[in-house]
């Protein structure tokens, strides 16, 4: 008895596997490279969130391009090769990730979340984090909700020193808010009624 087996109609399926692959991989590779500078620009929280870091998307890029090499090719030395590479990447990003990156980055934590009063779409938020053994605070303003939510930056806090510590920030009105840094001076920053945005980002020398 024979038996045959129409493998046509998996090449359709698997041609388009292979593309979407390939296309996912493109499109985390382009997210990894201008993801941060169209999240800056744009100032949308989706996307600041999204492309914080850039390791992420790289990772993403990596796993789906040798997904995509898998299966574009019947190459055993392409594969090999193409494989390695990935793998190599994988490792250095898992190494950077696990190693490196709590000492270069402040691995911000969100410590408050304070609505506007009024009942405005807005809030603040304030996320502390530490670089050896200062501590930093990084404050903002989300306005809006939802895939249009924008944040706004309105001050990074070193605290190498305790002047320049930040002690507290509080809403001072629906479109102003009062910063308290540690030699006492408090320090008001207005917002745009209509989206949020800070008259000005505070800099403490």
């Amino acid at each position: 008895m024979t038996i045959s087996v129409d493998i046509r109609t998996d090449r359709p399926r698997n041609t388009v596997l292979r593309r979407a692959l390939f296309a996912g991989a493109v499109a985390a590779g382009v997210g990894c490279l201008v993801g941060p500078a169209v999240a800056e620009a744009t100032r949308l929280l989706v996307l600041a969130s999204a492309f914080e870091h850039r390791w992420p998307s790289f990772l993403v890029a990596v796993v789906l391009l040798a997904a995509a090499v898998r299966l574009l090719t019947d190459r055993p030395a392409v594969r090999r090769r193409v494989l390695a590479v990935c793998a190599a990447a994988v490792i250095g990003v898992v190494w950077f990730r696990m190693v490196a990156f709590p000492v270069v980055s402040p691995d911000w934590q969100e410590t408050s979340r304070t609505a506007a009063p009024g009942g405005e779409n807005r809030y603040l938020v304030v996320e502390e984090g530490s670089v050896m053994i200062d501590p930093l605070w990084r404050v903002s303003v989300v306005d809006g909700w939802g895939v249009t939510a924008r944040q706004w930056p309105v001050g990074l806090f070193d605290g190498d020193t305790a002047d320049r510590a930040l002690m507290k920030v509080a809403w001072s009105g629906p479109d102003a808010l009062a910063v308290t840094t540690g030699d006492g001076e408090v320090r008001t920053v207005r917002l745009d009624p209509g989206n949020g945005k800070p008259e000005r980002e505070l800099s403490v020398p």
